[in-house]
């Protein structure tokens, strides 16, 4: 940086901290305390200092893409792709190029602040890091002498790195729960999988499958670094079916777009297991050697039969194990045995006495429940005639390997996704769909490729976070004992829907900490705001490392952090040292990166050292990856039977045993509320944002301000014109903003990107009308109910 600009930079931030004395100062009037365009001078004139760095993206982006940065005196100029690493993975997308804009946006938090005024009324003063991090240490104290540790809640996002943190305050925390894994909730117990629903194989091996169905996620823009997967698949034969109830960018490009009605995909998948069952489109043989389907149950109560085994204890856990005993009637002998004893004997179908109990099996139990699900009725929910469902559980059941894609941020975000991955878990233990080339199920973001283990740092023992009766997103609505929220990143925008609710329970808080890098929603509501800086900023020159897409990256330190922000690490080791915590951690993040390298066995096996990974630019492939990564290959899951386990007997009391169809909170057909709220309101993902990051840069802001699109046959009959301000609302709330016509959108729907940023809005916030449903259900699923976001009704007009 020329001395030009070096001083420009001492005398702003000299003259705002001096100005930080003056109380009751709102950003609009704080002049520094945001952004760059009164700090940063114009560039010297003779020729400039320049240097290569290669690092990575941040984890919030699905991309994981490998960078090349140009840093020309001292200012980050250039990003591009890292042209070191393999050509299939050498790309970057508009997010990655314009983070030049995200470091040097005027939405940058510049240095601590206190707030002055009531909450919400954007009123701070400046403070220094000293007072902000005496006050965050008295406030946890005090919470913790008054309400005790479980009172600190921390609100956490994927990219922050405070990971540690939890276990040292003794607080409870999340990437929150009821967000990006409804679908996960249905199919993790049939194979002991991932719980947010990741993908058994990765997107690579899509060359290989001949049926893809691709449901409740735009894949192209919301991870548009598997573009290339994606046209490979096609390229090779691979027929794409996309169900959207929108005309996407995906749908674009498939072979076959469904245009089904939202919040009805478990229909649609209940209608095909039903004519596949009919029709005998089953895999026999698969069934009967790695499914629960042959397994005896109680025909009466649904209990599934079992030899009685006692139930043993997960020595490091202290988990119950389940022993796996179940039954099979053996078709030779004529009687009940372990299922283990018989299997291509078992008898997939009948109903047997054993022992006085009326008994059948899983298989038969399954047809009886889907006899009411034929695709005429599917077609009913659905708006998809029977035929083309017919059509689709053909190709996906006899036409070679096929695999069920479901995304994130889309279908997830109803009352029922958990019922769309059970129903998907059936049809890929009736098809046999897993563990072969080009056949999986389940979402593919960031390629769910190979990764590596890295070594742990370890805290002592007595340092665990503490667990909550209630779910983060319950807090407005149900009693619990949480008084402080330290919030990552923008958690009260993105994680908490009907916000007038949400703001009343904020404003019940006694303390809440922002740790953020720009002036977003949830600023507002803090009391201490802590700026920590972009990952392109540090205090080391290492200090992350990750493995995904599978490669292991390393991040590297372009420029010092500005202004008076700190990376997100060492403002987590100021925050323990706060309350005298701070010896249990690495001294910082460099420690902590080449402890995770020097202990993994994963990286020394490959060999895989840290100086190798500078030396080769921040990147290196990992080794036997050539071939696509795909899960359960040996067709042995995680499940006490190491069988797909898809009849889910702890669920059957709230009617889940087997998939079966609810109709949505708010969002289905013949809902009274919709004669006054006629229209579903749908936030969607885009390729310029991911989540609630993304939103500062000024080339991405021209195309992603918060607009609210409508099909032009529901604009004509409400007098909107495009371009015209309207308000959308419904008895939760309201928001106004600008209406955009477009044909994409199904008519009866509207559309706008996810997580908004209100002070891009005209009034309000999106969040102001969305559904918090809760369904009776949520403690039978894995990571409760998901928040039904989309599972919402609106009106709009003009304003």
């Amino acid at each position: 940086m020329t001395g030009a600009q070096g001083s420009k930079f001492d005398l702003t931030r000299r003259g705002f901290l001096k100005a930080g004395a003056v109380s009751a100062m709102g950003l609009a009037a704080a002049g520094s305390m945001t952004g760059c365009s009164g700090w940063l001078g114009s560039t010297a004139s003779e020729a400039a200092e320049e240097k290569t760095v290669y690092t990575l993206h941040q984890f919030m982006c699905t991309g994981r893409c490998s960078l090349k940065c140009t840093v020309r005196d001292g200012r980050l100029a250039m990003i591009q792709p890292n042209d070191t690493v393999d050509e299939y993975y050498r790309h970057v997308c508009m997010k990655g190029i314009s983070e030049i804009q995200h470091v040097y946006s005027d939405e940058r938090l510049q240095t601590p602040m206190r707030r002055v005024g009531e909450r919400g009324s954007n009123e701070f003063e400046a403070i220094t890091w000293d007072e902000a991090l005496a006050t965050i240490g008295e406030e946890l104290n005090k919470a913790w002498d008054k309400y005790g540790k479980s009172s600190v809640y921390m609100s956490a996002s994927n990219e922050p790195r405070f990971s540690f943190l939890p276990a040292l305050l003794g607080c409870a925390t999340g990437v929150e729960p009821g967000i990006d894994r409804g679908t996960g909730n249905g199919e993790a117990p049939a194979i002991g999988g991932d719980v947010f629903g990741g993908g058994t194989a990765e997107s690579r091996d899509w060359v290989n499958t001949k049926t893809l169905v691709i449901a409740g996620t735009n894949l192209l823009e919301t991870s548009m670094m598997q573009a290339n997967t994606f046209m490979d698949a096609k390229e090779a034969g691979c027929e794409i079916i996309v169900l959207d109830p929108h005309f996407s960018t995906t749908a674009s490009k498939a072979d076959q777009w469904i245009p089904i009605q939202p919040g009805c995909d478990a229909a649609f998948y209940l209608g095909m297991m039903t004519y596949i069952l009919d029709n005998k489109l089953y895999d026999e043989k698969f069934v009967l050697e790695h499914t629960s389907l042959p397994f005896l149950m109680n025909a009466e109560t649904g209990e599934m039969l079992r030899e009685g085994k006692e139930w043993g204890v997960d020595e490091e856990t202290g988990e119950p194990v389940d022993p796996g005993d179940f039954m099979v009637w053996d078709a030779t002998v004529g009687k009940a045995v372990p299922y283990s004893s018989a299997i291509l004997t078992a008898a997939l179908e009948g109903e047997f006495d054993v022992d006085g109990v009326k008994a059948t099996t899983a298989f038969s139990n399954l047809k009886k429940n889907q006899a009411r699900y034929t695709t005429e009725w599917a077609a009913g929910v659905t708006g998809i005639d029977a035929a083309t469902i017919e059509e689709v559980a053909r190709k996906y059941a006899t036409n070679g390997p096929a695999y069920l894609v479901f995304g994130q941020g889309g279908s997830d975000k109803y009352s029922n996704p958990d019922i769309i991955g059970h129903a998907g878990m059936v049809l890929t233990a009736l098809t046999g769909n897993i563990g072969k080339p080009g056949s999986g199920i389940g979402h593919t973001i960031g390629g769910a490729g190979y990764g590596v283990a890295l070594g742990e740092w370890k805290l002592p023992e007595q340092f665990k976070p503490a667990e909550l009766d209630v779910r983060a997103d319950r807090f407005p609505t149900r009693e619990n004992d949480v008084h402080v929220i330290i919030s990552l990143g923008n958690t009260f925008q993105q994680y908490w829907a009907n916000m007038n609710k949400t703001r009343e329970w904020i404003d019940s808080l006694d303390f809440i900490v922002h740790i953020g890098m720009y002036y977003e929603d949830t600023v507002k509501y803090a009391d201490i705001v802590l700026p920590v800086c972009s990952k392109f900023e540090d205090t080391v020159e290492h200090s992350i490392v990750r493995s995904d897409y599978n490669h292991v990256n390393l991040q590297t330190k372009c420029i010092d952090p500005l202004f008076d922000s700190k990376p997100d690490f060492d403002v987590m080791r100021l925050i323990a040292e706060s309350v005298g915590l701070g010896e249990y951690l690495p001294k910082d993040a460099e420690e902590l990166v080449r402890y995770q390298i020097e202990n993994s066995k994963d990286l020394a096996d490959q060999g895989i050292t840290f100086d190798a990974l500078i030396k080769n630019h921040g990147s290196i492939k990992m080794a036997n990856t050539d071939e696509p990564r795909r899960g359960y290959t040996d067709l042995k899951f995680k499940t006490p039977t190491e069988r797909m386990e898809v009849y889910y007997q702890s669920q059957a009391e709230v009617g889940q045993g087997w998939p079966n169809w609810e109709e949505n909170n708010e969002a289905y057909a013949g809902n009274p509320l919709a004669e006054k709220y006629p229209l579903q309101f749908t936030q969607t993902r885009t390729r310029f944002s991911n989540h609630s990051h993304f939103k500062a840069a000024a080339w991405l802001q021209q195309f992603v301000k918060p607009v609210l699109e409508l099909n032009p046959k529901d604009m004509e009959s409400r007098g909107i014109a495009d371009g015209d301000l309207i308000e959308a609302f419904n008895d939760r709330g309201s928001f106004k903003c600008v209406a955009r016509a477009n044909n994409a959108v199904r008519p009866g729907s509207s559309r706008t990107f996810e997580a908004g940023w209100s002070k891009f809005i005209e009034e309000g916030n999106t969040q102001n009308v969305t559904n918090d449903h809760v369904n009776e259900r949520d403690e039978y699923l894995p990571t409760g109910a998901p928040i039904p976001f989309n599972d919402t009704l609106i009106e709009v007009k003009k304003a």
